[in-house]
């Protein structure tokens, strides 16, 4: 070997190392299925080999359908009655849904209107009524909001606190400042808004024992994985159906920014409880996200290292204390089967019943969900959700239901 070997051998190495790094540039999406799926050693294994060669560049979100699934199982599904209706017309998409004191139901849907410049594009939101618990809906009007994901709550005084994201941001937007605040105190069919400084969006909100409103939210959230966000929540409380709010910060036991869509509820025994959708360390696209559980046992102020409640690809995740005191989480399945499903906590959203999940709809595809879930008088469910309903003739693919059901 000559003095120069030693030099060559260095820079064919350097060249190599450089050439790795490219690829890892280039292709990110083919390396995230990394997390191990199933409960053993040689389950993941196996589920590593189905779930490999996957470039997830290629589906929208990175959403294959099939994404950090444990394949190495079976269901044996058990059916029950249900009602199902339609609400709207073909092309409704995410909804959100609340009983008045009379009975009646009210609904805010969002649809889009298929602009082709995505600057331009416009959900309006739609409100609906049902005075048959959900047979039927009746249009009642459309709000002056522009948005999607909204959130619906009904004060004891009947106002309705509506909350949405922003889609338009074309000229005089605010899409990446604020989001859409409407109250109507009629029912729904008129509306006076205003904007909220900030960009994450509740899932739900709280009406607290005075009448108050308290939502919880990312403090500053960051998908992009940049650092740029906060680890903390913000509570955000309102004493005048909305117009105005005032902000606090909760602080959380954990590192980590790239997560909003809080749903949070406070709980019997005066705790708050919160779920919050995550995008999984190391990873791009909504096909590598889920959700975890946190708890607060001092009014918000701080909150417990966060515990995952779902598996991978489950998402929009809307919390519901049940009159016997368990507590339902409704959520949207972004892997196969595409879907809403839901799954019950028995000790205070401690622990949760992963084996035994409501398959409360399938769909199409993976443009569905956003489910809300109330509880009736007679102790019965109605859910709100969005499903593709017609996945090869587009544009109108999406529409609005909701079902009414029993748990076991």
């Amino acid at each position: 070997m000559t003095d120069a070997d030693p030099r060559r051998i260095r820079g064919l190495a350097v060249r190599l190392l450089l050439l790795l790094a490219l690829l890892a540039m280039s292709a990110p999406a083919v390396l995230q299925e990394t997390l191990p799926v199933g409960p053993t050693p040689a389950d993941q294994k196996r589920n590593a080999d189905l779930l490999s060669g996957y470039d997830y560049s290629k589906y929208p979100s990175a959403i294959t359908g099939y994404t950090g699934q444990d394949r190495q199982q079976i269901t044996f599904p058990r059916f029950a009655r249900a009602v199902r209706t339609r609400v709207g017309q073909r092309g409704n998409y995410k909804a959100a849904v609340v009983r008045l004191k009379d009975g009646r139901l009210v609904l805010t849907t969002c649809r889009d209107n298929y602009e082709a410049d995505a600057k331009k594009r416009r959900f309006a939101i739609h409100v609906y009524q049902s005075a048959d618990t959900g047979l039927t809906w009746k249009l009642i009007n459309q709000t002056p909001l522009f948005g999607k994901e909204p959130s619906l709550t009904v004060l004891p005084d009947g106002w309705l606190v509506l909350t949405a994201q922003k889609t338009y941001r074309g000229p005089g937007s605010r899409a990446h400042e604020a989001i859409n605040v409407a109250r109507s105190g009629d029912g729904g069919r008129t509306w006076k808004t205003n904007d909220l400084d900030g960009t994450d969006y509740p899932r739900n909100m709280i009406v607290e024992r005075d009448g108050s409103l308290l939502f919880v939210r990312a403090l500053k959230s960051d998908w992009s994985g940049k650092g740029k966000g906060s680890p903390h929540l913000q509570l955000c409380r309102s004493r005048d159906h909305g117009q105005t709010w005032t902000f606090a910060v909760g602080k959380i036991d954990w590192d980590f920014s790239a997560f909003g869509e809080v749903s949070a509820i406070r709980l019997k025994d005066g705790r708050l409880l919160a779920a919050l959708r995550r995008q999984l360390p190391g990873t791009h696209g909504e096909g590598f996200e889920d959700t975890v559980i946190t708890a607060s046992a001092d009014g918000g102020r701080s909150w417990s290292k966060p515990r995952v409640m779902v598996n991978t690809a489950e998402v929009h995740v809307f919390l519901t204390e049940l009159a016997d005191g368990r507590i339902l989480a409704t959520y949207s399945d972004y892997h196969l089967p595409y879907g809403v499903s839901a799954i019950i906590s028995a000790d205070g959203g401690r622990s949760w019943d992963r084996q035994h999940p409501a398959r409360l709809v399938l769909s199409a595809d993976l443009y569905v969900g956003w489910p809300v879930t109330i509880q009736l008088p007679d102790h019965s469910l109605l859910t709100a959700y969005a499903i593709t309903a017609y996945l090869e003739q587009p544009p109108q693919k999406t529409v609005t239901e909701v079902v009414r059901w029993k748990l076991p």
